[in-house]
C-alpha cells in the first residue's frame, strides 16, 4: 500500500523576512500564509482492538498453516471471521475474506457443507459490489468447483471452475498464474471422468502459464508435472508417468519439503507405478513413506489418507494376503461412507475392490452379511 506523504509547512518568522533574501522569500510568505487559513488536520481515530483482534487470529491461522496444522488454522480463521463482524459488519470485505480462508480449510479438512456454506456466505457479500470484487468471487467459484470434485460431483465442479474462468480469463488475462490454476483444475475434473486427451490439453495449458510467469521449479508447476504423469500412468504409458513423477518429487522435496501433503501425494503416484508395473516390494515402500505424513500431517480420518489405505490393500489383495488387504479396505470404506457417502465413486470402487478380494479369498459367508459385521464389532 502506498504510504501518503504529509508536508508540513514551518513559519520561518520575522527574522527571516526582514532579512529578506528576494523572491524566496516571498514564495515562503504566500505558504505560510495559505497554511493559516487551512484547518489543523484531525488526529487519526484510534485502532478498533477488535478488529485488531482478528487480523492477528488471521497471522496465527497462516503459521498453522505454514506448520500444516488445519484444524488450528480453521479455528482462527473462524474467530477471524467473527471479529470482523463485530468490528465491521456482517457484510464487510474483511469478513468475507476470513470467510473464504475459513472454508477452505474445511475443504482441506473434508468438512464439506461446512467449507460450501462459509463460501457461499462470502460471494454473498462479495456480490454487494461486484465490480469492485470480481477477482475475489473467481476465487470463490474455484473454491467451491474444488469442494464439488472432492465429492464426485464432476459436472457440478465443472460449470463452477468455468464460471470461475470466465472471470479470470476477463480480468487477469490467459497469461496469470491464477487462470493457470483453473485450467489445471478443469484438466483434473476430466482426468477423473475418464477424459484423458481432454485433461492433458487442460493441463499443458496450465504447464505452459506456470512454466513461462512461476518458473519450472516452482510447487504450482510441480502440481502440473503431478498431473501429466496420472494421465501418462491412466494411458498405461508408465515410462512417461515416471518421468513426470520424478520431476514433481524434486520440486516438492525441495520447496516444501518431505513431510508436506503435497510430496505425500508425489511418493503415492509413484508408488501407483510401480505397482502396475508388478513391482509390488517398490509400491508398497513408497505407499508407507505417503502414510506416515499423511497420518500424521491430515490424520487417520482424512480421504487422502484413506486412499493411501486403499492402495495399499491393493497390493496386499495381488500378493494374497487377504487378512492384511481387509483390515486396510474396511478403514479406507468407513472413512468413504463417513465423509462422502455410499455413492460417492471412490466408496463404490472400495466397495467393489472388497468383493472381489472377498471371492477371491474363498470365504463362504455372504459378502454384504460378513461386511456389516465388520461394522458391528
Amino acid at each position: 500500500m502506498e504510504k501518503e506523504i504529509v508536508v508540513a509547512l514551518i513559519s520561518l518568522g520575522s527574522a527571516v523576512a526582514v532579512a529578506g533574501i528576494g523572491l524566496v522569500g516571498v514564495v515562503l510568505g504566500k505558504k505560510v500564509k495559505e497554511a493559516k487559513g487551512k484547518a489543523e488536520p484531525k488526529p487519526a481515530p484510534p485502532p478498533d482492538p477488535v478488529r485488531e483482534e482478528a487480523l492477528l487470529h488471521t497471522s496465527r491461522a497462516e503459521v498453522f498453516e505454514e506448520h500444516l496444522d488445519y484444524r488450528k488454522a480453521r479455528d482462527y480463521h473462524k474467530l477471524a471471521a467473527a471479529g470482523h463482524e463485530q468490528a465491521t459488519g456482517p457484510t464487510s470485505i474483511d469478513r468475507a475474506d476470513a470467510l473464504v480462508n475459513q472454508g477452505i480449510k474445511h475443504k482441506e479438512l473434508a468438512e464439506y457443507q461446512e467449507a460450501i456454506d462459509c463460501l457461499l456466505e462470502a460471494e454473498a457479500i462479495y456480490k454487494r459490489k461486484p465490480d469492485e470484487n470480481q477477482v475475489s468471487i473467481a476465487e470463490v467459484y474455484n473454491s467451491i468447483g474444488r469442494v464439488c470434485d472432492d465429492q464426485g460431483k464432476y459436472d457440478e465442479a465443472l460449470r463452477w471452475y468455468f464460471k470461475a474462468l470466465a472471470i479470470k480469463e476477463k480480468v487477469l488475462g490467459k497469461e496469470h498464474p491464477d487462470t493457470a490454476m483453473t485450467y489445471n483444475n478443469i484438466g483434473e475434473v476430466y482426468r477423473e471422468q475418464g477424459e484423458y486427451d481432454k485433461a492433458l490439453e487442460w493441463y499443458f495449458k496450465a504447464l505452459a502459464v506456470k512454466e513461462k510467469v512461476l518458473g519450472k521449479e516452482h510447487p504450482s508447476t510441480a502440481s502440473t508435472y503431478n498431473n501429466i504423469a496420472i494421465v501418462y500412468g491412466k494411458q498405461g504409458d508408465y515410462d512417461k508417468a515416471q518421468e513426470w513423477n520424478f520431476m514433481a518429487l524434486a520440486i516438492r522435496e525441495k520447496f516444501l519439503g518431505k513431510e508436506h501433503p503435497d510430496t505425500a501425494a508425489a511418493y503415492n503416484n509413484i508408488a501407483i507405478v510401480y505397482n502396475e508395473l508388478g513391482e509390488s516390494k517398490k509400491a508398497l515402500e513408497w505407499y508407507f513413506k505417503d502414510l506416515v505424513i499423511s497420518e500424521k500431517v491430515l490424520g487417520k480420518e482424512h480421504p487422502d489418507t484413506a486412499a493411501t489405505y486403499n492402495n495399499i490393500a491393493v497390493v496386499y489383495d495381488s500378493q494374497g494376503e487377504y487378512d492384511e488387504a481387509f483390515e486396510l479396505y474396511i478403514k479406507a470404506y468407513r472413512i468413504g461412507l463417513e465423509k462422502f457417502g455410499a455413492e460417492h465413486p471412490d466408496t463404490k470402487t472400495r466397495r467393489k475392490n472388497m468383493e472381489n478380494t472377498y471371492k477371491r479369498a474363498g470365504l463362504e459367508q455372504p459378502f454384504p452379511t460378513w461386511l456389516t459385521s465388520q461394522f458391528q464389532q
